[in-house]
């Protein structure tokens, strides 16, 4: 076995119970498992949080819906992204919920299922169900959503809703939701736009109230905003990083922990010499004898490149410099002060086979994603979301 990860399911728990404490008894939580569960895998973590009671959760695309469908997951389906129009009747028909993120994209997604309902009406085949959507409002992200800065677009919103909410509308609106740019930021300017954001959500919603009109689903707050921004909660909020351990928000910590370790193992071990060139490109030139490790993972793991001569991995409770480019299947360590460590009796020696670890703990040392985010000028969602497929997943 390569490389692979180890997905602590109490942890999991224990997370997702530190969310729910900070939140009022009838706020829900969207869990968001877009890109494989951040890393951590889209159907047994979907599984498993569903058995721990969610009901809602959140991916980035028809794709992952689908996936989470086939494996038979149930409770609500939200695609937080685009969606093409050609795929609005499999939506309806496995009852996943689209971000309508755009007025000429409701209209193209409501076009499309009028066309399916002709159809299907014509054929005599099973009616068609309504799609359901959620509104996405643009406060200040700017990246998807109906604007809402003017009284003529809060009102483009309102008609939206009575146009699509009749009994014989092809589409119901069910929610409407909006995204914070900066909740996990502490540069200056962060906290106040933040707000500048919330006050534009909330001024939709009083439109919306004004003109007598039920919102549905109400969520703006992403884990960066949970324990900071507790005016956000309305009726749900999305929680991601927060469920698999990791704090965004570094001025508002809650008390979780990572649930997943990613290891791999020793290869190789060898003695290279002075002048001795490591890896593609000659990028370590060995300055004296050194002893390196061959490990077996690369960047088509989702090992970053950028890590090269920069990272760090953990042995036997020490840690090894990465040496040279890493490759797309391989990678060397620095084991020199390791070893010396060893030949005195303060720690095992490396050879092959030896546990490596990349995310998680090593006698008293610990790494996390947050770690080699830093050291790769990235972040953690990035570090997590591209770990590989190849990469063997295990639960306990």
């Amino acid at each position: 076995m390569r490389t692979w990860l180890e997905v602590n399911f109490d942890q999991l728990e224990k997370n997702l119970n530190i969310v729910r404490s900070e939140l009022p008894e009838n706020c829900k939580i969207i869990a968001v498992v877009k890109a494989n569960a951040y890393g951590h895998g889209y159907e047994p973590v979907t599984k498993k949080l569903y058995e721990l009671g969610l009901r809602h959760f959140a991916v980035a695309c028809m794709d992952e819906a689908m996936q989470l469908r086939r494996a038979g997951i149930e409770g609500d389906i939200i695609v937080l992204g685009n969606t093409e129009p050609q795929d609005a009747r499999t939506a309806a028909e496995n009852n996943i919920t689209l971000a309508a993120v755009s007025p000429e994209n409701l209209e193209a997604l409501a076009a499309a299922v009028r066309s399916d309902i002709s159809d299907a009406t014509e054929s005599n085949a099973e009616p068609f169900r309504p799609l359901k959507v959620h509104l996405a409002i643009n406060t200040g992200m700017n990246r998807i959503g109906f604007d809402c800065k003017t009284e003529e677009q809060l009102q483009i919103i309102a008609d939206a809703y009575r146009k699509y909410n009749s009994e014989s509308s092809p589409v119901r609106i069910t929610g409407i939701f909006s995204h914070f740019s900066s909740a996990d930021d502490t540069s200056a300017g962060a906290d106040p736009y933040t707000k500048l954001q919330l006050s534009r959500y909330e001024r939709v919603l009083a439109h919306l109230a004004h003109s007598n009109i039920a919102p549905g689903l109400r969520h703006i707050s992403n884990s960066g905003g949970i324990g900071k921004y507790p005016q956000a909660r309305f009726d749900a909020v999305r929680c991601g990083a927060l469920i698999y351990g990791y704090n965004t928000a570094m001025d508002a910590k809650l008390p979780v922990q990572p649930a997943m370790q990613w290891k791999t193992a020793v290869t190789v071990v060898r003695t290279i010499d002075e002048g001795d060139a490591v890896s593609y490109s000659r990028k370590f030139i060995a300055k004296g004898p050194r002893t390196i490790a061959t490990i077996g993972i690369g960047y088509a793991d989702g090992l970053s490149r950028q890590l090269s001569n920069r990272g760090f991995v953990l042995i036997n409770g020490m840690r090894a410099p990465m040496i040279g480019n890493i490759c797309m299947d391989q990678m060397m360590v620095d084991v020199t002060e390791i070893q010396l460590q060893a030949a005195a009796g303060r720690t095992n020696a490396v050879v092959p086979g030896t546990e490596v670890i990349l995310i998680g703990r090593s006698g008293n040392l610990i790494q996390t994603a947050d770690d080699i985010a830093e050291i790769q000028r990235s972040c953690m969602h990035e570090v997590l979301s591209t770990i590989g497929t190849r990469v063997e997943r295990y639960y306990k």
